[in-house]
């Protein structure tokens, strides 16, 4: 299938997305999050919140329909790297409005790598964050098209030793409850589909995985206050089964007030190039 290029620069406007307390702890649940994560579960805590990961599920549609215009293959496609910026805290209820576009098409060879960039709005018309969703087209590239750059991550500060180090471990279901919160791609719940794929059963969400991990960013470094969190920057390396357990590891950078953080799944490293920025 050949990618329709002159889609490059259109903008896609999202339906309303209103969400409410059921949303945000269905997503949180959906994380792994569970009774020990009151802050997170239940609407009656003092201090409910949200959490950040979450602002991918109102832009999930329009980023998709963007995909869909310039003809991506969604049978071959892989979620690459995923950028979140917050203008403020996400509120645990509201209508968001999400644009997109797609500024570029980058030529990899055998694979495009299609970015897709997102401004999400308030009732009120502000802007809450921006993303920037990178993904890959396996059997798209050889297009003649520019290759594009990587973005550089800042260094581990010198002499830092390890933030934290968490065992976090997903269940059987994980999956087929993540994808409630509207990513319904069949990999990650049809066994036919994924093996179709070269997966010896269905997947678990990247942005599962990313999920998780930003749980035990916002436990371990702000103390569950979510309103800290800046900017989450993060590369899907490799794939995660349902049940498997996964080791989010993160430690300071030269940056001020930033973490440089991975995931490990035994000896594979799922989540790279992960960077996580507070205010």
């Amino acid at each position: 299938m050949q990618l329709d290029l002159s889609v490059i620069g259109q903008q896609f406007t999202s339906e309303p997305h209103p969400y409410n307390w059921k949303d945000c702890a269905l997503y949180a649940v959906g994380v792994g999050a569970g009774p020990e994560d009151l802050r997170y579960t239940w609407e009656g805590h003092d201090d409910f919140t949200v959490l950040p990961s979450f602002a991918v599920c109102p832009t999930t549609a329009v980023v998709f329909e963007a995909l869909g215009h310039i003809q991506a293959d969604f049978g071959t496609l892989v979620h690459g790297e995923q950028v979140i910026k917050f203008h403020k805290p996400l509120p645990t209820e509201g209508t968001l409005t999400s644009t997109a576009t797609i500024p570029a098409a980058y030529d990899k060879g055998k694979a495009a790598l299609i970015p897709v960039n997102s401004e999400t709005r308030d009732a009120s018309g502000e802007v809450v964050y921006e993303t920037t969703w990178s993904i890959f087209c396996r059997g798209q590239g050889g297009f003649g098209g520019p290759r594009g750059e990587a973005t550089p991550i800042p260094a581990p500060k010198a002499g830092a030793e390890p933030a934290f180090s968490v065992d976090l471990q997903t269940r059987p279901e994980q999956a087929a409850v993540y994808r409630l919160s509207g990513d319904l791609n069949p990999l990650h719940i049809n066994p036919d589909i994924a093996k179709m794929a070269g997966f010896e059963r269905p997947i678990l969400h990247g942005l599962c995985t990313f999920g998780f991990a930003v749980r035990a960013l916002v436990d371990n470094l702000c103390g569950g206050d979510t309103s800290k969190v800046s900017e989450l920057r993060v590369r899907f390396s490799r794939e995660v089964y349902p049940g498997d357990v996964i080791r989010v590891r993160a430690i300071e950078s030269e940056q001020e007030g930033t973490w440089l953080f991975d995931a490990q799944v035994g000896d594979r490293t799922v989540l790279s190039n992960g960077v996580f920025t507070v205010r």
